[in-house]
């Protein structure tokens, strides 16, 4: 992803200007703080140019880490975040993270739509071993198959949740965060 895809964000303008509606941050926070679940740690997979991590100090108080493949997106991350988000595929960070014994109260990202339909699966059982939660609302209620839009392959919202469950993880009363048991 480069300077491109984010001057034309979703095909919506400036990431700058889109990445709220899209990025589902604010309502990542509002069903965190509406279940009452103490957040001491955020991992943010696929940080973009750093906004996201302003919202979760804000609400908070923490510092979030994780990390952000592109890299025009993590050189516009402000200096005082960018140093804990790693310039990295979230496939090589996580299991990086895992061997390191991290564990973090919330993971948090709108990417996992850039993974491989046969590498979502895993990818997930990964996080399950890293997070106690796990936010993910894609920018539609479908996602194309990466690589596949031009024959327009949908993941529907059924299919994700088959993915986290067969993970391990549990759903809440809300459709978009999810629990380790």
């Amino acid at each position: 992803m480069n300077r491109t895809y984010f001057e034309s964000y979703c095909g919506r303008g400036p990431y700058a200007e889109n990445y709220l509606f899209h990025s589902g941050i604010e309502h990542c926070i509002e069903i965190v703080n509406h279940f009452g679940i103490r957040v001491d740690s955020v991992l943010v997979l696929g940080a973009a140019t750093g906004q996201v991590l302003e919202h979760f100090e804000r609400a908070w108080g923490v510092l979030p880490e994780g990390c952000e493949i592109s890299r025009w997106a993590h050189a516009r991350i402000p200096a005082r975040h960018r140093r804990r988000i790693a310039r990295s595929d979230m496939r090589h960070y996580v299991p990086a993270r895992l061997r390191g014994g991290a564990q973090v109260d919330l993971i948090f990202s709108n990417s996992l739509v850039y993974l491989p339909a046969r590498e979502v699966a895993g990818f997930l059982a990964q996080c399950g071993r890293l997070g106690r939660h796990f936010h993910f609302l894609s920018s539609t209620s479908e996602d194309y198959e990466p690589g596949d839009r031009e024959r327009r392959t949908l993941r529907p919202r059924a299919w994700w949740r088959e993915r986290f469950l067969g993970a391990g993880f549990r759903p809440t009363r809300s459709p978009y965060l999810w629990r380790r048991p």
